[in-house]
């Protein structure tokens, strides 16, 4: 009997597909349990941009078909919101502070460093390979890559950059190689709905004509990604209108290779007895809380992911309960006709679609961690600072091999510093010297004394990732690139308001400090600048030094119930509740007292989470400069 797995849609991609050197035979279909199972995460993916969770524009008419004859989950969670936590929470069925794997690129005395998913994590794949499964993985996202964990129980993983038409011929053509008669496990993951929108023109410009996106898109975008996440830059109604036109032209995009791989498996005779179950790992913002993109934070905007679960004979239901992605691993398992091993917090939602329970959710940023918890319709969420390191800490922390931002005068021939602070960039990262320019050529001008070379494929833009005006004597600009023989070649030029007044800054890493009793010098990208008691060293000295928050800490007030420990230790705590029901979208928060019910609830859970974490000392490990390149594609860390 022919499958109706597949609408419209889908039948004319096969039909395409059918021309273009697939196998021309189907593959006998096996009956019965266990079936073959294909997970797809897609990357970045709102749940509310895709058609069958009630999104006007015809985004993904595959999956919309696929949904229609599937489970639909229409309230699912993330357990984080960006990739590196979420993943190994749906692979392994743990939360965060369980497998520990909360950070992807933070810095310690030697340098970048990712966590590990432990070698004791259980992973799906681990499972459906222990009970015979053919395993594969083809995923894009370099917090992903072979080492970090995920490979784990995948008979053959390859990360790559990828966009979703190779991910569709890679799985394919790894079913066509195949030649044994046992089951297959085989994930995709899909990076084409993450900035920097690697999608055809065509999709790109659906929604939206490419002139008016042009400024959110490719690598040029992230300075103005920066500005917005920064509070530099206020987003317009037009900005916001641009943004989700191409995200959604991407989405788009993505769903036409869906609809083609489908349609692949379809072609090989695998639709009826191939579980096929589509996620997301988190959402993504828009500008509704002030910032674009993920991985800031736990509103439901990231959390809300889409999760749709086709089982072959299983009639079309929709679960408006809201349910966990730790619930996919159990429910994968025993759709699969496989039993389940122990360790997991995950419910069966086939079993058991309705059962009720609260939906965790949790963030580490290097100083805070924040904590999410949803009871039906009611929210708390958490954030927690430590106490800034006290004067007890005698060791200035400006030293070699950190970066700083250094504000300072020319004064007399020399540069004296007026303020140091911390930066956020990359040690690596080139200097960047901002200031008002002078002595303007034709193809130089002068910064601080400093002569800045440039020519036409110079890079010129605004904060808002527009191009910049004519250049001028007296505009202040920042420029970017080394600086040798007291000269700079710069890529790019970055303009500021003409009536901006701010005097000279540099952000570079240090080379050398001379400091003692309030003076000294300091070295930084190729300037030396003097250091006086006048120098405001309020962010840079220890008593006003934020302190990083180590995963192990965590787990120690997470074990000791984290509203009393954060008070004991004097941790800032601020608590806020959201009714979803009248304020779906978390804009009017209702301040928690300590000591609340909830409160007292979300403690006892997390404490009893930790205390079956899997994660130790060693699982980490240092980022080579290669895989720092991979993320900053991507856009974690600096440009």
């Amino acid at each position: 009997m022919k499958s109706d797995f597949f609408s419209a849609p889908l039948a004319l991609a096969a039909l395409v597909l059918a021309g273009c050197g697939q196998p021309a035979a189907p593959t006998p279909a096996r009956q019965g349990p266990p079936w073959n199972v294909v997970l797809l995460c897609l990357d970045t993916v709102r749940a509310d941009h895709l058609g069958t969770y009630g999104h006007a524009r015809a985004t993904t008419p595959a999956l919309d078909a696929l949904a229609a004859r599937a489970t639909v989950f229409e309230d699912a969670s993330s357990t984080a919101g960006w990739t590196k936590p979420s993943v190994p929470s749906f692979l392994t069925g743990t939360y965060p502070a369980q497998h520990g794997v909360y950070e992807g690129s933070a810095r310690n005395e030697e340098g970048e460093v990712t966590d590990l998913l432990p070698q004791s994590a259980t992973t799906l794949a681990e499972v459906f390979q222990q009970q015979g499964f053919d395993t594969a993985a083809f995923v894009h996202n370099a917090q992903l890559r072979v080492g970090n964990g995920f490979e784990q129980g995948f008979d053959t993983y390859l990360q790559a950059s990828l966009d979703a038409r190779e991910i569709r011929w890679h799985g394919l053509d790894w079913l066509d190689a195949r030649t044994s008669a046992d089951p297959f496990f085989l994930y995709l993951h899909f990076l084409d709905a993450h900035w920097p929108y690697p999608a055809p023109e065509e999709f790109l410009a659906r929604f939206a004509p490419l002139e008016t996106t042009a400024r959110f898109r490719g690598k040029d975008s992230k300075a103005l990604y920066a500005a917005i996440n920064d509070g530099e830059y206020q987003m317009t109604a037009e900005d916001r209108e641009a943004l989700v036109a191409l995200y959604d032209g991407a989405l788009a995009y993505l769903d036409s290779e869906l609809a083609r791989l489908f349609a692949g498996l379809e072609q090989r005779g695998l639709a009826e007895n191939t579980i096929v179950c589509v996620v997301a790992d988190h959402g993504e913002e828009f500008g509704e809380h002030g910032k674009v993109g993920h991985g800031h934070g736990l509103w439901q905007d990231l959390l809300h992911v889409p999760w749709i679960l086709y089982v072959p004979g299983k009639a079309a239901q929709r679960v408006d309960t809201p349910v966990s992605l730790v619930d996919l691993f159990p429910t994968l398992l025993t759709a699969a006709g496989l039993s389940v091993p122990p360790g997991h917090e995950g419910i069966d939602r086939l079993a058991d679609p309705r059962a009720a329970r609260p939906i965790l959710a949790e963030h580490k940023a290097p100083d805070r961690y924040f904590q999410a918890m949803r009871v039906g319709n009611e929210k708390l969420q958490r954030r927690f600072t430590p106490p800034k390191l006290g004067p007890e800490a005698k060791e200035l922390p400006i030293r070699p091999g950190t970066r700083w931002e250094i504000e300072f005068e020319a004064r007399d021939g020399k540069l004296l510093a007026t303020e140091i602070k911390p930066d956020d960039g990359e040690v690596d990262d080139d200097p960047e010297l901002k200031g008002p320019l002078v002595k303007l050529g034709a193809d130089s001008f002068e910064i601080a004394g400093v002569k800045v070379h440039f020519d036409d494929d110079t890079k010129r833009q605004t904060g808002a990732g527009t191009a910049g005006p004519a250049l001028a004597e007296g505009l202040v600009v920042k420029v970017r690139g080394a600086i040798a023989n007291g000269a700079l070649t710069t890529d790019r030029i970055k303009f500021y308001p003409a009536d901006d007044k701010s005097g000279f800054e540099l952000r570079a890493t240090v080379e050398a400090l001379r400091f003692a009793g309030g003076s000294g010098e300091v070295t930084a990208g190729g300037f030396t600048f003097a250091i006086t008691p006048d120098t405001d060293l309020d962010e840079a000295a220890p008593q006003a030094r934020k302190r990083e928050l180590s995963r192990h800490e965590i787990a120690e007030f997470l074990a000791a119930g984290a509203a009393d420990f954060a008070a004991e230790h004097g941790y800032e705590v601020v608590r806020s509740a959201y009714g979803l029901g009248r304020d779906p979208g978390e804009l009017t928060p209702t301040a928690f007292e300590r000591g609340t019910a909830r409160d007292a609830e979300l403690d006892g859970l997390f404490r009893q989470l930790v205390q079956k974490r899997i994660f130790g000392a060693g699982d980490e490990r240092q980022l080579d400069a290669q895989a720092i390149q991979d993320l900053r594609d991507i856009g974690y860390g600096g440009e």
